[in-house]
C-alpha cells in the first residue's frame, strides 16, 4: 500500500494517526472480512485509548484504504455494515 503514502490527505495527517493507520495497513493484509472486524474493533479501541479521532476527511480516506483491499462481495458487506453502524448513532 506504498500509494497511501502519496496520499495528500495521508500526508497531512499527524504523524501518530499516520503510523496507526500503517499498523492497522499491514494488521489487515489477506484477512477476509470475518478476520478483519475484530482486528478493526481492536485497533478502534487502541484508538479511543490513546485519544485519537479522525476528521471527515480523514475517515474517509480510512474507507478507502479499508475497501481497497477488498474482493466486490467483502465490499458490499462492509458497505452495508457501514450503512447498519450509521444507523445506530
Amino acid at each position: 500500500m506504498e500509494d497511501i503514502r502519496r496520499n495528500p490527505a495521508f500526508r497531512q495527517m499527524d504523524a501518530q494517526k499516520q503510523q496507526m493507520i500503517m499498523l492497522l495497513i499491514q494488521s489487515l493484509q489477506a484477512k477476509n472480512l470475518n478476520q478483519a472486524l475484530p482486528v478493526i474493533m481492536n485497533w478502534n479501541k487502541q484508538m479511543e485509548q490513546k485519544n485519537i479521532s479522525f476528521t471527515p476527511e480523514e475517515n474517509s480516506l480510512l474507507t478507502a484504504i479499508l475497501s481497497s483491499q477488498m474482493t466486490p462481495a467483502q465490499r458490499k458487506q462492509y458497505e452495508a455494515l457501514q450503512a447498519m453502524m450509521k444507523n445506530m448513532h
